[in-house]
């Protein structure tokens, strides 16, 4: 019985696979049940036995490649050091990954995305899964903050904001890579993240001198 299980769990996993190939070649309109069959292995019959319906499908090919970030984002950040930039980096470095950060993958994100069908379907899980790791991300930018001298008094509304202009900078880079892929490098790409975030240095370097100057410009004016 355990094995039989096993077999149709694993099954089940190839079907998910070959969809994901159908999809980022035939997008979703053209993405059929005898296709998906046929890159798969198996009958249309065995198709409509895991699978009822497309739409059944579809949903599983969304929750396969969001475990799958989710092992990927895990993994990473359990092996980081515990300081906020470790943790920082390693979150960063998970939207790069070689296991979910493939061309397959990117176009069949980038449908769940772009067709109305799809993003209608899908809207309220999607954001559910992206706004669980830009949570995660503030939650590191946040810890960089406070760190700063004088770097307590704004450092949530601060981090809230780096952190959405960085997922905003990643979803670029996933479409560069998908529109560009012979010259995209993921590595020039965590390089620039990081960069951004580093320039809350300036940031509150620029906030102390500011601070200093308004000082002494009251202190003339007492004078």
């Amino acid at each position: 019985m355990a094995r039989n299980a096993g077999i149709r769990s694993n099954r089940k996993k190839e079907i998910i696979e070959a969809t994901i190939q159908v999809i980022a070649v035939h997008g979703y309109h053209g993405t059929t049940v005898s296709r998906v069959a046929k890159a798969a292995g198996v009958s249309v019959g065995l198709m409509n036995f895991h699978f009822d319906s497309k739409d059944k499908l579809f949903e599983e090919v969304f929750k396969h490649l969001a475990q799958e970030y989710m092992q990927v984002w895990s993994e990473r950040v359990d092996a980081a050091k515990a300081d906020a930039w470790s943790r920082l980096e390693a979150m960063i470095a998970a939207y790069f990954d070689r296991d979910v950060f493939t061309g397959e993958k990117l176009a069949v994100w980038f449908a769940f995305w772009s067709d109305p069908e799809l993003r209608d379907k899908f809207r309220d899980a999607a954001t559910a899964v992206e706004r669980r790791y830009v949570k995660e991300l503030e939650q590191q930018i946040y810890q960089i903050c406070i760190a700063q001298p004088d770097g307590v008094q704004q450092a949530k509304k601060v981090s809230v904001r780096v952190a959405a202009a960085l997922s905003a900078m990643i979803d670029g880079f996933w479409l560069q890579a998908l529109l560009y892929p012979k010259t995209f490098k993921a590595k020039d790409s965590i390089r620039s993240c990081l960069a951004f975030v580093k320039l809350l240095d300036l940031y509150y370097d620029q906030s102390q001198q500011l601070a200093v100057l308004e000082k002494r410009a009251k202190e003339t004016v007492k004078e």
